[in-house]
């Protein structure tokens, strides 16, 4: 019965990947990968009480795993990877109830039904239950054998995850990767290792703080669900161009500035991470997820102990991307999440950014304390499936047939004509703000990069990107406002240098945790889960993957390792590094009702000249990143 059925299941899942989602398991694997699922199938049918619940817990793991994989490298460009446990709720929450059609229920079903099934009566069945535990234990007890004897066997390409998959089979990647997950942990590091990369970062060279004015300043940061600028999809034959004319002015006059994520078409909370506590997100791990444990002195609460009042506001609902926990540990005093909102524009289940705009001003009227403020709003309209309504119409036509490229067309004109909005109004009551906007990650467009592809913007997966794809693949808007020296042509910033960005503007020279994780004065990098890009300028220079043994990629690849060694160090170990930065390691109380007094900074004064505004001109003593992309986009 095993022998028949997992034969009949695979060559059906096998079909229908490469007819639906056009993946094809090489087939010289398939015996190995085929034989892997046999094996565990006939354990499972030996531990089995009823024969028709062990072939419907099989159809439902052979469609959870070899069809659940194309289908999520068709959307996604990735096979399932072990770090997928984590955003597994979100996903289904995004999905709604197709979600819990398609995924939910029937894992929970085919948890269920296994649990059901497995009986102890019988040598056959104490001999598959048996079996079935040293196949669980074999990865967990030697993980690191396991995974250099499969890499050898059956290869590893690091910056390809769907070559991997094509090149094993959904069985024998998903041992494959777990093994390597469970091999990759590391201890948290000692004192004194941990000291010892802190102090090697912060003895680099630091190139010169920003002339500000004497007075606290609010923040208003706005990030932006899926933004970006769709007039590169050449194909798309738009009606007009996508942006709203206003916001493209400002952006130009931004010199386009733009925010490097480390995510593509999903993980909003990889970006927010990277934004708020200054370090990079390396791997395919969402960090609010996991690996994000302490309290640490994180852009939030530095602001705080500088006497800022600071409020994050997201319309979803606290426990998406476990946001209450890390805006927690981030620092935030308040969160305005979706039961603290009136639903009064939505579009689908999307509440509008106009009207998100609207409520958080409002109320952030309404509870002034006299503080300075950090308003940080995380949008949620312009999600996939980029929903229009009677409000927000369809307002652009297209040629291409990709409904999402039609869609998303409309959806960029409204986004950006009420983020132009929202930004002409805090400049008109709060002249000497900063604003800051930019977009969390690249919109999804369909399978295989669809929408992207029919541009030429990008190859159909991560693996055959050149260069200059990899800059299209990260790089969204970025609008920097420096009070009324207006917008700041800031280049091509990591969104975790940003946070240094925030402090400069503010006139702080203290050293943060966002000093722990600076790339050197005269390089730019930008690590992604498969590759680490070094840039030039705005342009990426090169491609840095495993193995890679360049002098500009061992540099890159050492200043990684200390990031990530202080990165175990600070977010999941005992923050020994925190003892390197200026200020104290206090157990974080929240901040007193009362306004307490502001500590004094040094203000570098500006000369008339450096000063005076101008077109897009940086102003003086620029913050390190203004500085240096300054050079390179002396022709924008």
């Amino acid at each position: 019965m095993p022998l028949l059925s997992t034969l009949l299941l695979y060559c059906l899942a096998d079909l229908v990947a490469q007819s639906v989602f056009q993946v094809r398991i090489v087939r010289s694997r398939t015996v190995w990968d085929g034989g892997l699922l046999l094996a565990v199938s006939w354990l499972l049918f030996l531990a089995s009480r009823r024969v028709w619940i062990f072939l419907l817990v099989q159809a439902l793991l052979v469609a959870a795993l070899w069809i659940g994989n194309p289908a999520k490298i068709a959307m996604l460009g990735r096979p399932l990877m072990p770090d997928d446990i984590d955003s597994f709720p979100a996903l289904i929450e995004v999905l709604g109830p197709l979600g819990w059609a398609g995924l939910g229920l029937p894992l929970l079903l085919l948890g269920g039904l296994l649990l059901v099934n497995l009986t102890w009566r019988g040598w056959s069945a104490k001999l598959g239950l048996a079996g079935l535990g040293l196949v669980a234990a074999i990865p967990t007890s030697m993980p690191a054998p396991i995974v250099t004897a499969m890499d050898a066997r059956f290869g590893n390409t690091t910056w390809d995850q769907r070559e991997n998959y094509v090149w094993r089979g959904a069985a024998l990647h998903s041992l494959q990767e777990i093994a390597r997950t469970l091999a990759n942990r590391r201890p948290s590091p000692g004192r004194g290792e941990a000291l010892s990369a802190a102090s090697q970062t912060l003895a680099r060279p630091w190139l010169a703080s920003l002339a500000v004015p004497p007075q606290p300043r609010n923040i208003y940061v706005m990030v932006l669900e899926s933004f970006w600028d769709p007039s590169a999809l050449t194909k798309a034959g738009y009606s007009e161009p996508p942006l709203d004319p206003r916001f493209e002015a400002l952006w130009q006059r931004a010199g386009r500035s733009t925010a490097l994520s480390p995510a593509f078409g999903g993980q909003t909370a990889n970006a927010e991470f990277e934004f708020l506590c200054g370090f990079p997100v390396h791997d395919f791990t969402v960090k609010f997820e996991s690996g994000f444990d302490n309290d640490l002195p994180c852009l939030p609460r530095v602001l705080g102990q500088l006497g800022y009042r600071t409020v994050a506001s997201h319309p979803n609902g606290p426990g998406f991307w476990n946001r209450q926990n890390a805006y927690r540990h981030a620092g935030f005093e308040r969160f305005w999440s979706v039961k603290d909102f009136d639903l009064d524009d939505l579009n689908g289940p999307f509440l509008s950014d106009r009207s998100l705009y609207r409520q958080v001003a409002a109320r952030l009227d309404r509870e002034q304390d006299g503080r300075p403020t950090l308003s940080y709003v995380m949008t949620y309209y312009g999600h996939w499936a980029y929903d229009l309504s009677e409000q927000r119409p369809a307002v652009l036509t297209a040629s291409s047939d990709n409904d999402l490229v039609q869609r998303y067309g409309s959806v960029i004109r409204h986004k950006s004509r009420e983020l132009y909005d929202e930004i002409e109004r805090i400049t008109a009551t709060d002249p000497d703000a900063i604003v800051i906007a930019f977009g969390d990650h690249l919109p999804t467009l369909g399978a295989k990069f669809g929408g992207y592809v029919e541009s030429g913007l990008l190859a159909e997966r991560f693996g055959a990107f050149t260069p200059a794809q990899y800059g299209v693949s990260d790089a969204t808007p970025l609008i920097v406002i420096d009070g009324k020296r207006g917008p700041l042509r800031v280049g091509s910033v990591p969104m975790f240098e940003l946070p240094r960005l925030v402090m400069d503007l503010i006139g702080s020279s203290q050293t943060t945790l966002f000093d722990l994780s600076r790339t050197p004065g005269d390089r730019l990098y930008r690590p992604l889960p498969e590759a680490t890009l070094i840039y030039s300028g705005r342009e990426v220079a090169q491609v840095c993957r495993t193995g890679d043994d360049s002098a500009e990629c061992a540099d890159a690849a050492g200043w990684l390792a200390s990031v990530e060694l202080l990165e175990r160090d600070l977010f999941e170990g005992k923050r020994y590094a925190l003892d390197a930065l200026d200020q104290p390691r206090p157990a974080f109380d929240p901040l007193p009702g009362a306004k307490p007094p502001l500590p004094s900074v040094e203000i570098a004064m500006p000369t008339t000249e450096s000063d005076a505004p101008g077109d897009g001109a940086v102003p003086a003593g620029a913050v390190h990143v203004v500085q240096r992309q300054a050079a390179s986009d002396s022709s924008d």
